[in-house]
Parts: C-alpha cells; sequence; structure tokens
C-alpha cells in the first residue's frame, strides 16, 4: 500500500528539487569535475585516443584491443568532429547525463512513491546516484539501465527491451544480463496471457530486435562488419579480467576489507565510506528480490514493480560475485540498488516499517560520504589550475615535471609510456604508444608490435610510474629496450629515459640504466 502525503510534491517540483541536488555535487566537486588527472592520466584519455586510432583505420576489436561497445565511440567521434577533440565535448555529454538522471530519479518515484520522504531519501543518496566525472561508456550503460527499468515499471516491456538493448552496444556486460532477463518477462508474460498468438510475441519483441540490427548495421557500416561482431560480445573483457582462467575477489575484497590496517582504520572505514551501505542495501534488496520472484511465481502473474525489484537484486548479485573488477566500480551500478531498495521497500514494506526502512537507508548513506566529501575538500585545497596543466586541477608537482618533459620534446622525439594513451592530444610534442590501454591481457598481437616499433624509434622514453603502465614493467623486449638507455631523472611521477645519453647533460654515471626485475 502506497502511503502519500497531502502536499506530495509535483512532477516539475521533484524534478527541479533532484536537478538542483546533481549539479550542487558537481559544483561543489568542481576540482573532479575539472581533474587532470581524470581527463590527462585516466580512462577518459584512452578513450579520447580512440578516436586517434580510427583516423589511422585501426579497427577496434581486430587491428586493435578493445573490449567496450561501439555505440561510445561513435558518439564521440561525431562530437569531436563538430566540436574538436578534448575534454569539453565530453564535458557537455556529463551535463547531458546529469539532466537525463535527473529526470529518471523523478519519473522513477511518481511510480515508488509521492511522499516528500522518498525524495528525501534520493537527494541524501546523490552522490551513490550521480558520478562526478564520468567514463562516457559507463554513463549510457547507466542511462540504458535505468530508463529499461523505469519502462518495465511503466508496464512497457517492450520498450525497456529496446532501450536495454542501447546498453548491449555501449559495454556488453551487465546490460546482455539486463536484456536476457527483460526477453524471459516478456515470453512468460505473453505465455500466462490469455492470448498466446504468435504476432503478439513477435510486437512484442520488435522493438528490441528492431533497435538491435538497426545499432549492429549502423555500427558495422561505419567500424566494419568484424569491429561489430568483436564488441558484441563480451569475449575480449572477459580475456583482460580472467586472462588467467580463474575467479578473482581481489578488488572486491579490497573494496570490502582493505588488508593491513588497525582495528580503529576499520570502525572509521566501514562507517565513512560506502561500504556499510553498499553491504546493508545489497542484502536487503537480495531479500527483497526473492519475495519479489516468490509473490510472482505464487500469483503466477508477472507484476511490473516486483520483476523491477527482482531484475535489481539479480544484477547486483551478479555483479558482486562476477563483474565486480576495477577500484571504486560499485559506482557504476549503485544507483540500480538504490532503485531496487527504495521500490522494494514501497511495496514490500507495511507502512510503519516503510518509515524506519528509509530513514535507515538516509543515514547509513549520509554517514558513508564522508570520506567522499574530504576527498573533495582536498581536491579543492591540494590541486590548482594553470596552463601547463591546460587550466585543469592538478596537484602542484605535475607542472615543473610537465615542464622539463616539454622542453626535453621541443628538440627530441619523446614517448609517454603511460596507461593514459591520449596524452598526447593535450601535449602535441609528446608521444603516446598507439594502443588503447597500457596493460597486460589488453593488447592483441598487432597493438604489440605498435608499441615496440614507437619504443624504438623515440629518443627519450617517459615513463609514468605513478600510474603503473605494468605492461612496460613485465614485457622482455620494452625492458630490453629500456635497459640499452640511460635513466637521467626520477621524479615523484616520471622516470625519463634517454637513447643517446650523451645529449642529455643530467646523465650521470652513478645512475642506474638497468632494472633488476618487474617491479
Amino acid at each position: 500500500m502506497m502511503l502519500e502525503d497531502s502536499r506530495a510534491p509535483g512532477k516539475v517540483t521533484g524534478f527541479l528539487v533532484i536537478l538542483i541536488s546533481f549539479l550542487a555535487l558537481d559544483l561543489l566537486s568542481w576540482p573532479i569535475f575539472f581533474s587532470y588527472y581524470l581527463w590527462v592520466f585516466a580512462d577518459r584519455s584512452n578513450f579520447l585516443n580512440l578516436d586517434y586510432m580510427l583516423a589511422e583505420h585501426l579497427h577496434l576489436g581486430v587491428d586493435a584491443f578493445y573490449q567496450y561497445g561501439l555505440l561510445p565511440v561513435f558518439i564521440q567521434h561525431v562530437l569531436f568532429a563538430m566540436f574538436g577533440r578534448g575534454y569539453w565535448p565530453m564535458i557537455g555529454c556529463t551535463i547531458v547525463v546529469l539532466i537525463l538522471m535527473a529526470a529518471f530519479w523523478s519519473l522513477f518515484l511518481r511510480y515508488v512513491s509521492r511522499r516528500w520522504l522518498y525524495l528525501l531519501a534520493v537527494i541524501t543518496v546523490t552522490p551513490f546516484l550521480l558520478w562526478v566525472n564520468p567514463n562516457f561508456p559507463y554513463s549510457l550503460v547507466q542511462l540504458s539501465m535505468l530508463f529499461a527499468l523505469l519502462f518495465l515499471l511503466e508496464g512497457r516491456a517492450d520498450a525497456a527491451l529496446a532501450v536495454s538493448v542501447i546498453g548491449c552496444f555501449s559495454v556488453p556486460s551487465l546490460p546482455l544480463l539486463l536484456t536476457g532477463l527483460l526477453a524471459l518477462y516478456i515470453a512468460a508474460d505473453w505465455w500466462l496471457n490469455s492470448d498466446r498468438s504468435i504476432s503478439l510475441l513477435v510486437r512484442r519483441f520488435a522493438p528490441g530486435v528492431l533497435t538491435y540490427v538497426l545499432l549492429f548495421a549502423g555500427l558495422s557500416a561505419f567500424f566494419g562488419f568484424r569491429s561489430a561482431v568483436a564488441t558484441a560480445f563480451p569475449m575480449l573483457g572477459v580475456k583482460f579480467y580472467y586472462g588467467l582462467g580463474k575467479m578473482d575477489y581481489s578488488d572486491l575484497k579490497t573494496f570490502l576489507h582493505p588488508a593491513g590496517h588497525s582495528l580503529k582504520y576499520y570502525i572509521a572505514y566501514y562507517i565513512v565510506t560506502p561500504v556499510t551501505w553498499w553491504i546493508l542495501s545489497t542484502l536487503a534488496l537480495i531479500v527483497m528480490g526473492v519475495q519479489s520472484f516468490v509473490t510472482m511465481v505464487r500469483t503466477r502473474r508477472p507484476d511490473p514493480k516486483y520483476a523491477v525489484v527482482a531484475f535489481c537484486a539479480a544484477l547486483q548479485v551478479f555483479f558482486a560475485v562476477v563483474a565486480y573488477k576495477g577500484d571504486g566500480q560499485h559506482i557504476i551500478y549503485d544507483p540500480i540498488v538504490a532503485a531496487g531498495v527504495l521500490l522494494g521497500i514501497s511495496i514490500l514494506a507495511t507502512p510503519p516499517w516503510q518509515n524506519r526502512l528509509l530513514i535507515l537507508f538516509i543515514c547509513v548513506g549520509l554517514c558513508a560520504q564522508a570520506a567522499q566529501a574530504r576527498a573533495t575538500l582536498t581536491a579543492w585545497k591540494e590541486t590548482h589550475r594553470s596552463p601547463i596543466t591546460k587550466n585543469l586541477y592538478a596537484e602542484p608537482e605535475y607542472g615543473p615535471q610537465m615542464a622539463k618533459i616539454l622542453e626535453i620534446a621541443s628538440n627530441h622525439k619523446v614517448l609517454m609510456m603511460s596507461n593514459a594513451t591520449g596524452v598526447h592530444n593535450y601535449y602535441p610534442t609528446v608521444g603516446s604508444p598507439d594502443t588503447w590501454f597500457l596493460m597486460p591481457n589488453q593488447q592483441l598481437p598487432t597493438d604489440r608490435e605498435r608499441i615496440l616499433a614507437d619504443v624504438r624509434a623515440a629518443e627519450v622514453v617517459v615513463e609514468d610510474t605513478t600510474h603503473v603502465p605494468y605492461f612496460t614493467d613485465r614485457d622482455p623486449d620494452v625492458q630490453a629496450e629500456l635497459r640499452s638507455m640511460c635513466l637521467t631523472d626520477v621524479t615523484r611521477d616520471f622516470q625519463i629515459w634517454w637513447r643517446h645519453p650523451l645529449e642529455s647533460a643530467a646523465c650521470k654515471v652513478n645512475m642506474r640504466n638497468t632494472r633488476s626485475g618487474p617491479q
């Protein structure tokens, strides 16, 4: 039973309140929104470099390793063609995503409850619902999955299937699972319907199938058929994450319980970070998901609300058990957890317990944001803009380090060996490896050949030691090239190697020019 306030927020009011809270989060996180590290030395840089690789007529997934979908690459390419390469077009996308996310939550709450307490719950956990500086492919994943769930909640499973398919061409991971669940829902609903005509089943599947066919055909025409096939399924992603052929829960374990700390640290860690909120929300969602599934089985009737809760639970379990890879990756799917919990509370909890659970949800969520608030405050204090960091917020050490590298690059051929392969976009005189990422299991044989050719052609190699390029440290051929060079400079973030040491006044006999092994 849904409880309603006599003065419930209207559609426009709810949207504006959520939009303002999302905008406030981005404004308060301004140094992260314009982070030098994120745009130049993190995944956003690698994604930008894909556009340069396309210009070289490299086929993604075929000539070059690429494990995501092609749709975000195409959107990025169009934006770069219109506005130029760089972070500004992608910031424009981030703003559009912010508005669409606010629209989703305002519409979602109309089907959950119109009570102010539910709106307050959304506002207070805003940092879990909005990724301040998102990785663009996952923005499309979030939007496609959330709006697919919204359409299902509205009773439009056919539209939900079509929207979910879009996410499959962004990152072929959890959107594939959601698409499969929606297909099962449509089939079950048809089978339990009094009208079991084939024409009805075809009509319900038609929007999803048509969307898939059109996207696959369009992306095949632009990128090539082989690239479309290679990136339509998660094979390359599985190769990267499970290259050793075994399940590895190290990333999840590190998130839940980082090793090597005192009891005092763990107490603070569980209170001020998202861990406790994530664990409690996940457990609650699993319980409510099972309840929802049992209810539908008992009544022999697929119900949109129960189905959404059950699907959110299934997605979260799959993510935690199979797909949790990478530091802080939970932020991608936290909005789905929050949506499932809020909807589950509204349909499964008795009226007295609704308020109690919502207040617990809010209080734990507020506490969990303390660490993020501290990190944001630190970013305001310790990062600053400057021309040499392209007016992005960077730690003060980056200025003189990059000035030194650019000085060398003005007279010598410099190669930056960093996991961020798009650095050359911001510093055209500094070369970058001709690949997507510089990580083990993320190179095809052709990628490795191009990397080695880049190293051999360089007069100076700058190794980014902060954002560790594990491939560089572990590849024997790259190591052999570096051992033949002279290490002249070691700074906080970089090591500089000269092929012709006499050209560098900084080259000293007492500096090592060999490496003892992997770092």
